[in-house]
C-alpha cells in the first residue's frame, strides 16, 4: 500500500510547521541528526498506531482455530508481545488460542504477519541477515545501529541467521526431493546455449577442526573477440557434506539455470575423484575439463621434486612441458614420465602418482581441442567461488563456525550472492 501524494503533502506541511517551530541546528551535520532522530520518532508512532491497528482488525479468528493435534484451539484473551520493528520494539495485543488437548499456544495473527516466537519483524530479520551474510556479525550489527538506530545482540543476529538459513535449506532439501521424482522444470525462460558446472574444494575451521567445505558455480559464458567463453552470471552452492549429498544439491541449481535444455553442457574441475564420479552421474553428456592450471601445478610439483626447488633445468623442463600439454595434450609429458629413471624411492612414488593422474585425466585435458571450441579451460569461477563465498566469510582471522552455523552462514551467503532477495524474505518470514 502506497500513500497518495496529497496526504503526504499533508503530513510534509505538518512537519514544515513544527520544525519552524523546534529545529535549531547550528550545522548540516547536526540537522542531518536530527533528522533521523525525527524519521526514526515518525516511524515508530506509525508503527505503534497502525500496529495496534492492524491486529484489532484481524487477530481475532473465531471463537476456535484448529490446532496440529487434530483437536481445536479455543479462544482464551488478548495477549500482548512485543515486536521489535526497524523503529524499535512495539508492544501488541493480538488474540490467543489455547488447545486443552496437546496443552499448546497459538496465535494466528503472528504466523500471518510472518512473526516467530523471537522478537524481531521479518524485515528487521531481512536486514540483519544480508548485513551479517556480508561481514562479520559484530561489524554487522555496529553498522546497523550506526546507519539505522537498531540495535541488536550479536547472539541476536546469529539466532536470525539460523532462522533464515535453516529455512532456506529446508526449501533446498524439497527442492532435493522433488529432483529425485523428475520434477525439477529449469527457471530460465530461454534454453541456455552452454553451460558451465564448476566444483571444488576448500576449507573452513568448523567444530574445532579444519573441515573440507565444498562449492560449485553454475554459469552461462559469453564469447570475448578471440572467441573464447567468459563467464557470466555465476551462481553458487557451497555446504559442508559428502560429495553424493552435495552432488545432488548443485544438480538442483544447475537443473534450475537449464543444464537439462542447454545446448551444451561442460564439468570443469581438478583432479579430484569425487568431482568427476559426481560428473559421471548428473551429467552424463557434458564435456569434462581439468583446470589447466590445475594440471600445470601437477608439472612443476614433479620438476621441483626431480631437479630440486631452485634449478633452472627443473623450471625450463616443467614451462616446455606445460606448453605442450596446452597445445598437444597430455601425450607428450606421459612418454617423458614412463621414460624418467627415480634416483630414489620418493621419486619414483612421485613419478607413478602423475603417471596416473595424466593417464586417468587424458581426455580432459585435450586443451588445444577445447580452445578450438572456444571453451574455458581453468577453473577460475568456481576458484573464485571458493574465496567469495567461503574465504571470504567464514576464514577471516580467528573465525571458529559450529556446523549448524557455518551451514546456516552458507545458505544464507549464496542466496545474497546469487540475488536470490525472493527466496530470502520468503525466509525472514515465519512459517
Amino acid at each position: 500500500m502506497s500513500i497518495d501524494r496529497e496526504r503526504l503533502e499533508d503530513l510534509q506541511s505538518v512537519v514544515r510547521d513544527w520544525c519552524a517551530e523546534h529545529v535549531r541546528a547550528g550545522d548540516l551535520a547536526e540537522l542531518e541528526q536530527m533528522a533521523q532522530e525525527l524519521s526514526r520518532a515518525v516511524g515508530a508512532a506509525v508503527m505503534e498506531e497502525g500496529l495496534s491497528e492492524l491486529a484489532d482488525r484481524h487477530s481475532y479468528q473465531g471463537s476456535s482455530q484448529p490446532c496440529g493435534c487434530g483437536h481445536q484451539a479455543r479462544f482464551v484473551e488478548y495477549r500482548k508481545r512485543e515486536v521489535g520493528t526497524l523503529f524499535g520494539p512495539v508492544a501488541v495485543r493480538r488474540a490467543y488460542y489455547h488447545c486443552r488437548h496437546c496443552h499448546r499456544g497459538q496465535a494466528p495473527w503472528d504466523r500471518a504477519q510472518g512473526l516467530s516466537s523471537y522478537l524481531w519483524s521479518p524485515a528487521v530479520k531481512l536486514l540483519v541477515a544480508q548485513a551479517a551474510g556480508r561481514m562479520p556479525y559484530g561489524e554487522a550489527v555496529e553498522m546497523l545501529e550506526q546507519m539505522t538506530g537498531l540495535r541488536i545482540e550479536e547472539s541476536g543476529a546469529e539466532r536470525i541467521v539460523a532462522e533464515l538459513g535453516g529455512r532456506l535449506r529446508a526449501e533446498q532439501a524439497e527442492a532435493m526431493a522433488q529432483c529425485d521424482c523428475g520434477e525439477i522444470a529449469p527457471l530460465t525462460c530461454e534454453a541456455p546455449k552452454r553451460l558451465y558446472v564448476g566444483m571444488d574444494g576448500t576449507s573452513a575451521h568448523i567444530d574445532g577442526a579444519w573441515h573440507e567445505v565444498k562449492t560449485g558455480a553454475i554459469y552461462s559464458a559469453a564469447a570475448d573477440h578471440d572467441g573464447l567463453d567468459q563467464c557470466v552470471d555465476p551462481c553458487y552452492v557451497a555446504a559442508q557434506e559428502p560429495a553424493e549429498a552435495f552432488g545432488e544439491r548443485l544438480y538442483v541449481a544447475a537443473a534450475q539455470a537449464g543444464v537439462g535444455v542447454a545446448e551444451h553442457s561442460v564439468v570443469i574441475g581438478d583432479g579430484a575423484e569425487w568431482i568427476w564420479n559426481l560428473a559421471a552421474h548428473h551429467y552424463p553428456g557434458a564435456t569434462q575439463i581439468v583446470d589447466y592450471w590445475h594440471a600445470c601445478a601437477h608439472i612443476y610439483d614433479l620438476a621441483r621434486q626431480r631437479y630440486g626447488e631452485h634449478d633452472p633445468k627443473g623450471r625450463r623442463w616443467a614451462h616446455a612441458h606445460c606448453q605442450r600439454l596446452k597445445v598437444r595434450g597430455p601425450t607428450s609429458l606421459l612418454r617423458a614420465l614412463r621414460r624418467m629413471k627415480p634416483a630414489d624411492a620418493e621419486q619414483a612414488e612421485a613419478i607413478r602418482r602423475e603417471l596416473a593422474y595424466f593417464t586417468t585425466n587424458h581426455q580432459r585435458m585435450q586443451y588445444a581441442q577445447f580452445r578450438a571450441r572456444g571453451l574455458m579451460i581453468g577453473s577460475g569461477p568456481v576458484e573464485a567461488g571458493c574465496k567469495v563465498v567461503v574465504g571470504a566469510r567464514l576464514k577471516q582471522s580467528g573465525m571458529r563456525w559450529s556446523a549448524a552455523g557455518a551451514d546456516h552462514m552458507l545458505a544464507v551467503r549464496t542466496a545474497l550472492l546469487n540475488r536470490h532477495y525472493q527466496s530470502l524474505q520468503h525466509a525472514a518470514r515465519a512459517h
